[in-house]
């Protein structure tokens, strides 16, 4: 167990510091000290003391080294087995050393990249140190934590410890894993202004008093919904212009690469309307105003969830879609608490529900619907057409009280997923059931993966 013992962290970390000068040339002991103040600035006293006193020198000084040389681009990343004879201390973990611009998102990414790969986490270290770097990238100075020089850059440092990795092909994988995942919240995060400037452009044009294909009511409820998504509703990742009916050879989306923004920029794509279902290539060619639908594959940014698609459509008079213009990005944790009636869009289809229903208002009908409105999934409240939205609510309302097993099936808007809520008895449900329930489902349906909630 560690040698050093404290009656408090700054007392324990005073010690440290003293162990680690005797370790360095004097002229960076007032550096080295200040740097692992900053560096174990998040641990406790109780995860220090548990620590090997060589083990907490080793990889102090090791990010301490690593931090010397700061990196000429955004990113400085490296993945290894700490070796004594090539680094002068050794774990039974491996490492993940990270330095890089402070950005949002960060931590949030590295820690879902990890989890991707199935590592999991030992210890981690992150803290932001203010520094001074001179024009070729060395360390000039490390600030305070205020940081308060007009100068001075903010540097996230994260130190991460992992399973140990029994193979060399194994770090490289983390390695390219977590450079791919950094590279996206750059990109993401570079543009996001850029992003939330294309949504204004097309609430300016919604707004124009030109005649449109859409009703004046219509656009309202529209512009509402966007403005909603800007008042911190959206976390936005990405942007794409598709051309659909915009003087392009037939069946082809034509997507202008040249527009994208964010993470959809980083691998422009087109794509075709060959081989689609006829129900995915008539939704992309409805003169809806707004479309909703999910990306097939997770986001590298934020948090380890299907990032939404929300899609607005040009269209010109006689109803033909000339351009979509879908913005990427998932909904804010407010969103999935927020009442129904504060949601612009959503707020006119449950208005719908309750009008076809014929329930009486305030009756005990009335109320049940309003309790399954409440707790519908976002992504059912979002994607589902409004008829068929008002089947699925009144359906659930009538099973209420009774003893039955019921599934809805729904597939999404552009055929990469289906959509299942199961109902179950509450007496007789459990973990095994839901497990067989997902089993099934996913052979019926023929799914690569499934996820439930």
């Amino acid at each position: 167990m560690a040698l050093i013992t404290a009656s408090s962290k700054q007392a324990f970390i005073e010690q440290l510091q003293t162990r680690l000068q005797a370790l360095v040339p004097r002229s960076d002991h007032a550096a080295v000290a200040q740097f692992c103040s900053q560096f174990f600035g998040i641990a406790s006293l109780a995860e220090l003391e548990v620590r090997q006193d060589t083990d907490l020198l080793g990889c102090t000084l090791a990010a301490w080294r690593f931090f010397q040389q700061l990196p000429g681009g955004e990113v400085k990343l490296r993945v290894f087995n700490p070796d004594t004879e090539q680094h002068g201390w050794q774990s039974t973990h491996s490492i993940v050393e990270v330095l890089h611009v402070d950005l949002p998102f960060l931590v949030d990414s590295v820690r879902k990249e990890r989890k991707r790969h199935g590592d999991a986490n030992h210890n981690l270290n992150k803290s932001n140190m203010h520094v001074q770097p001179d024009e070729h990238g060395p360390l000039q100075q490390l600030l305070s934590a205020s940081g308060n020089a007009s100068d001075a850059r903010a540097e996230s440092v994260m130190y991460i410890e992992i399973d140990r990795a029994t193979n060399t092909a194994d770090l490289n994988a983390l390695q390219s894993g977590l450079l791919a995942a950094l590279e996206t919240v750059r990109a993401t995060v570079q543009d996001f202004a850029a992003m939330r400037e294309r949504v204004q452009d097309l609430i300016g044009q919604l707004g124009s008093r030109r005649k449109q294909y859409f009703s004046r009511d219509e656009r309202a409820e529209a512009v509402a919904f966007l403005e909603w998504l800007l008042e911190d509703h959206f976390t936005f990742l990405g942007y794409e212009c598709f051309a659909i009916n915009d003087g392009l050879p037939e069946q082809r989306l034509g997507l202008r690469a040249d527009a994208s923004l964010g993470a959809l920029a980083l691998n422009p794509r087109d794509e075709n309307l060959e081989g689609l279902p006829e129900t995915v290539t008539a939704y992309l060619q409805a003169p809806l105003l707004l479309s909703f639908a999910k990306a097939s594959q997770l986001s590298r940014v934020h948090r380890p969830a299907y990032p939404d698609y929300v899609s607005v459509r040009e269209v010109d008079a006689d109803g033909n879609v000339l351009l979509e213009h879908r913005f990427m990005g998932l909904y804010t944790s407010r969103v999935y608490s927020a009442l129904v009636d504060h949601i612009p869009h959503v707020r006119r289809k449950v208005a719908h529900v309750r009008e076809v229903s014929g329930f009486i208002p305030r009756s005990h009908l009335a109320k049940e619907l309003e309790q399954v409105l409440q707790v519908l999934p976002r992504d059912d409240l979002f994607q589902t057409p409004v008829d068929e939205l008002a089947q699925t609510a009144i359906a659930i309302v009538q099973m209420q009280e009774r003893n039955q097993i019921r599934l809805f099936l729904r597939r999404g808007n552009y055929g990469r997923f289906y959509y299942c809520l199961a109902f179950v008895p509450r007496d007789v449900y459990s973990t095994d059931i839901r497990r067989t329930i997902q089993e099934v489902l996913t052979r019926r349906v023929e799914a690569s993966e499934s996820e439930f909630w």
